[in-house]
């Protein structure tokens, strides 16, 4: 991401934050916390898949795992919530790092089929588990933000909460995608042959990368099991790997601008389509194909190549 297009998307982070303003309607703030939250999660799978491009696809299972841990931790064990979140990173950066060895024997279709196969694991696992886990039936009366003696009690706050989170985030990453480990993990996905030949241990670069991006997937767990104080196995299966997928090719693989936008986008387009019964898939889907067919480097790219030759024209003229 150029300096020139973080203005866009702090305004669209002020915007964000002012929703409230304009409406104090809990289904709206619900709908666009659960879009922040996704944003987070697409973010962190975009940096594996996008920018280090490895064929990731336990982005569902690590964000169950930031959501369970804190959810046990936190009705179970009666943690305070503000521990469960370092606990949840730690856990979710370790259990990261241990699934990269898999990535050191495997590539491309094979790496896929291992990562998916471990988020489907991880479903099947907390689903036969009724005692602390839930079970098929969940973890319900999961506790809001706490910190000291305050809580975020209503929608609003916990909205805000989730915002500041989603801030935090976006600003993080773009921060590592432009330092030293920014370019080594590019340097995974252009040429892990000509990585070597410069010195770069595919290893430890392959540990963390897959370690710091489950930390920001455990990250938005964290906030998803606050922000919806329920989490079931459903909430983490088949359908999210495909949504956050989507969201990445969508917005533009490794742009961290572009998915941030694409994971808006997606997540509040089916409030868009729900007046049209029976085509939302239709719809959907179909947005889908057209922007994959003509825009298959992402909306947000396209449309800063686009800006760029409309100001080299302007320039000559």
């Amino acid at each position: 991401m150029t300096a020139r297009f973080s203005y866009p998307i702090m305004t669209l982070f002020v915007a964000l934050a002012a929703l409230p303003l304009a409406t104090a309607s809990p289904y709206h703030l619900t709908v666009a916390g659960l879009a922040l939250i996704f944003a987070i999660l697409a973010q962190g799978t975009n940096l594996i898949m996008g920018t280090a491009g490895q064929a990731s696809f336990a982005h569902a299972a690590f964000f169950g795992l930031g959501a369970y841990t804190t959810a046990v931790l936190s009705t179970k064990f009666d943690f305070p919530v503000w521990l469960t979140l370092p606990i949840a990173l730690c856990f979710s950066f370790v259990v990261g790092s241990l699934l990269a060895y898999p990535a050191l024997r495997v590539r491309g279709f094979y790496l896929a089929l291992v990562t998916f196969a471990f988020s489907e694991i991880f479903t099947s696992v907390v689903g036969e588990m009724p005692g602390v886990l839930g079970g098929t039936e969940g973890i319900s009366g999961i506790p809001p933000f706490t910190l000291g003696g305050w809580s975020a009690d209503d929608r609003m706050s916990k909205y805000y909460v989730v915002w500041v989170g989603a801030v935090l985030a976006y600003l993080s990453l773009a921060r590592l995608n432009g330092s030293h480990f920014g370019r080594v993990a590019r340097s995974l996905r252009d040429s892990e042959t000509g990585a070597t030949a410069v010195g770069i241990n595919l290893i430890t670069a392959k540990v963390r990368v897959f370690a710091v991006s489950a930390v920001y997937m455990g990250f938005a767990g964290f906030l998803y099991a606050h922000f919806m104080q329920y989490i079931s196995p459903t909430s983490f299966g088949l359908n999210v790997t495909i949504l956050v997928v989507s969201m990445v090719v969508v917005g533009g693989l490794g742009d961290t601008a572009g998915v941030l936008v694409g994971a808006l986008v997606l997540s509040l387009l089916p409030q868009w389509t729900r007046d049209y019964v029976g085509l939302e898939p239709v719809i959907y889907g179909g947005l889908l194909v057209v922007i994959i067919l003509l825009l298959p480097e992402g909306v947000v790219p396209a449309l800063r190549n686009t800006l760029r030759q409309v100001q080299r024209r302007a320039a000559v003229s």
